[in-house]
């Protein structure tokens, strides 16, 4: 196991890697921070619904906690990885390193993930990638890409008796959160629907972790349907009809577009198989899960119980993956929503018993936004917003390099596909003696040309800006000269690239509203109630945090809000 070996060295660079980080400002506020992340929770959803949830769950936030209104992503590309990464360290994807959920090597045109590498291995171990994945999650989740340490690894170099506790369904969505020295992170393998961590942190999975998985906890939905969940409630009134052009039908084309929401019970020896498990994926039942094995964890890493400050971190994936499929208003995001109300309160009753009500913080987030499905934004009059078919347009973008720069048809302009960042293939265009920088900016020119492409950014482009706007800003917050590509392309407003024609469901990794506006919530004892109005940057997350533990946070982590604590 090199986890021990990796950890030793990330604590002696520590103060080389965050300018001579200094000791703690103050003495913790908590025995316990929890970090909460509801994966693609976009900030109106709150507003429209916060009548309809319970007084133990968001409410315990949006009534007797701090309330950030207007919390706002500062950067362009609003993905999973650089969120959970910018808020765990406070800082955007141009400092910590993670530029997205998958990147290129700029030389060799490699595909990286960003929660994962090839010396590492998963426990258990996870079948192979299939095709369609490629090669970018080989290996075992590790959070060796990120190039500065998090709030809680500061406080592991301060307090080495804490316990770092981080779970996700996503493997990015608790590594990444949890930094280099995170002691007990496990995230779900929807092919077994089992949890596992990697040989970077420990050699076998906890016992309490192996008894949990022999449970078999995610199977007691097999043979049922999603069902809503509050028969009292008018759905269609709240969220708007349940049978909507541009819905995904679910994991192969077999849960449906409306209520109910079957999942698969058709396999080899009738039991649970991974179509199975990838379709409670798609369900909030998965987030159900989560809680079981966050839960479990307090009482079994008695977080929160020892004498020290330790460090809970929780990331609900299946939020993202339902908006995805059935977009932000549909009724089965209200009802992942009213389901998530009652998992919050459901955590907060367990720390209140376990830990003590006075002594636990929680902070409260999402990784991103989503964008409407352009249908159901036509329909509302919007008729910008259209799909684009990225496998068409790229092929295009191909020929017209080929053409303009006397390339042969088998040469390829690119590794990889059309994306926010794309990398020139050098070794193409070097044999017909054309550099890259000319190359990106041919590319350029066309694209911008294109319907539903807004903004196309070169290298030279983005670092040669003399009068930037808001959103050149915020692309270069998303950019870093030694990890980023050739081009940088910004989506038009309302507009999502689709693999293929006739694609479905939706999106997000724009710097547009619905894509960076998140909440931003606080509750526990000394937090000062109340919503504030004013916008405020989102990664403002990591120095609460910060402020939690007791520790100083990075130097370039956005900074406290003023007024959120009482004084001492």
């Amino acid at each position: 196991m090199l986890r021990k070996a990796l950890a030793l060295f990330a604590i002696g660079a520590l103060f080389a890697q965050t300018n001579a980080q200094e000791k703690a400002v103050a003495k913790p506020r908590a025995k316990l921070a929890v970090m909460l992340v509801f994966d693609q929770l976009r900030a109106d959803y709150l507003m429209r619904y916060k009548d309809l949830f319970g007084p133990g769950g968001f409410n315990r936030f949006l009534d007797k906690g701090a309330w950030y209104q207007e919390a706002h992503y500062p950067y362009a590309f609003t993905v999973t990885g650089p969120g959970h990464a910018s808020l765990g360290t406070g800082c955007p994807p141009r400092v910590h390193g993670i530029m997205g959920n998958d990147w290129r090597d700029r030389v060799t045109g490699s595909e990286i993930y960003c929660a994962t590498t090839e010396r590492q291995k998963n426990i258990p171990p996870a079948p192979p990638p299939t095709s369609s994945q490629g090669t970018k999650r080989v290996g075992g989740g590790s959070p060796e890409r990120l190039l500065i340490p998090t709030v809680s690894d500061l406080l592991k170099q301060q307090s080495p008796q804490s316990r770092v506790a981080g779970f996700s369904l996503k493997d990015r969505g608790c590594v990444l959160p949890c930094g280099k020295l995170g002691d007990c992170v496990y995230y779900w393998d929807s092919t077994t629907g089992l949890f596992g961590t990697s040989t970077y942190y420990r050699d076998a999975v906890a016992p309490w972790v192996d008894e949990f998985n022999k449970a078999r906890p995610a199977d007691k939905w097999f043979n049922t349907t999603w069902n809503k969940l509050r028969a009292d409630l008018d759905y269609a009134k709240l969220a708007g009809p349940d049978d909507v052009a541009g819905e995904g039908l679910g994991i192969e084309r077999k849960q449906g577009r409306a209520f109910p929401h079957p999942f698969p019970t058709l396999s080899a020896n009738g039991k649970p198989d991974k179509t199975y498990y990838n379709a409670l994926y798609n369900s909030p039942m998965s987030n159900e899960v989560l809680a079981d094995i966050a839960i479990r964890a307090i009482s079994e890493e008695k977080l929160g119980q020892r004498g020290v400050v330790d460090f809970l971190e929780v990331s609900f994936s299946a939020n993202d993956v339902v908006g995805h499929c059935y977009g932000p208003d549909s009724q089965e995001v209200l009802d992942t929503l009213l389901r998530s109300d009652l998992i919050l309160a459901r955590l907060f009753t367990e720390l209140d018993q376990k830990v003590g009500a006075d002594n636990w913080i929680a902070v409260l987030s999402a990784d991103h936004g989503v964008c409407p499905l352009p249908e159901v934004a036509k329909a509302r009059g919007d008729s910008s917003a259209v799909r684009i078919d990225g496998t068409t347009l790229f092929k295009e973008l191909c020929s017209h390099l080929r053409e303009k720069f006397k390339l042969e048809a088998k040469d390829q302009p690119f590794f990889g596909t059309m994306d926010e960042n794309m990398y020139i293939n050098p070794g193409t265009f070097k044999k017909v003696n054309v550099d890259v920088p000319t190359a990106a900016q041919a590319a350029r020119e066309w694209l911008e040309k294109q319907k539903g492409i807004a903004r196309v950014y070169t290298r030279a482009r983005l670092e040669g800006l003399s009068n930037p706007d808001g959103i050149d800003l915020m692309v270069q917050q998303s950019y870093r000269q030694d990890l980023s590509g050739d081009l940088l392309v910004v989506l038009a407003p309302g507009c999502l690239v689709g693999t293929t024609a006739g694609a479905t469901g939706t999106s997000h990794g724009t710097p547009y509203r619905y894509d960076t506006h998140v909440p931003l919530l606080v509750t526990g004892k000394g937090v000062v109630p109340g919503e504030r109005g004013g916008k405020v940057n989102v990664l403002a997350f990591g120095a609460i945090l910060a402020e939690v533990v007791g520790v100083k946070p990075l130097a370039e982590s956005a900074a406290l809000p003023e007024g959120l604590f009482t004084d001492r």
